[in-house]
């Protein structure tokens, strides 16, 4: 038993993030909504996402992890709270509970009528990693929107595409996996 804790990691573990240098920073490249990311492996930036479903504890995950991180700030990827109000009805997390912890895109649109575009996310994520990146603190992606996630990430961007959408490739061949998994 003792020799399984041992493998453990404590957070103050050298395994674990720790700024670098200013002259050493990679910064994250500011996105419009189909530019590549051209990144070499060297200079790639330190990004940490939490996903999950509504409810799953992902905001107070990421306000624990910025306690322990206290170079971290946290970026929101959840449509909803994205527009200004409706907080309880999002979830989105209270002012105390945030223990201090730097919020970006919570509650940064009036308008909830408006929609916000996966390439609108991404261009505006993308300026808001750079920004945090400039300042030596470690991005955390938070939320649940698959398709802002997936704007932000993949290595270019058609706003035009859905690969979400009934009609897509990916969809299908995941609909095709899962019938012959159900076959099986």
């Amino acid at each position: 038993m003792e020799h399984i804790l041992s493998s453990f990691h404590s957070l103050d573990s050298p395994v674990f993030y720790r700024p670098l240098p200013l002259h050493r920073r990679p910064r994250w490249p500011r996105m419009g909504s189909s530019t590549p990311h051209h990144r070499n492996n060297q200079n790639k930036t330190k990004l940490i996402v939490i996903m999950g479903a509504t409810g799953t504890g992902k905001s107070r995950l990421s306000v624990d992890l910025s306690t322990h991180f206290p170079h971290s700030q946290i970026i929101n990827s959840d449509k909803m709270q994205l527009f200004n109000g409706l907080d309880i009805t999002t979830n989105k997390i209270p002012l105390p509970e945030r223990k201090g912890v730097q919020h970006f895109l919570l509650g940064e649109f009036d308008s909830i009528d408006a929609d916000v575009a996966p390439s609108q996310f991404r261009s505006a994520a993308g300026s808001t990693i750079a920004d945090i990146v400039s300042r030596g603190n470690l991005p955390l992606l938070v939320g649940g929107s698959n398709t802002f996630i997936h704007a932000l990430l993949v290595e270019t961007f058609d706003p035009q595409v859905d690969v979400f959408a009934e009609s897509s490739s990916v969809s299908r061949a995941l609909r095709d996996v899962g019938r012959v998994g159900s076959v099986l």
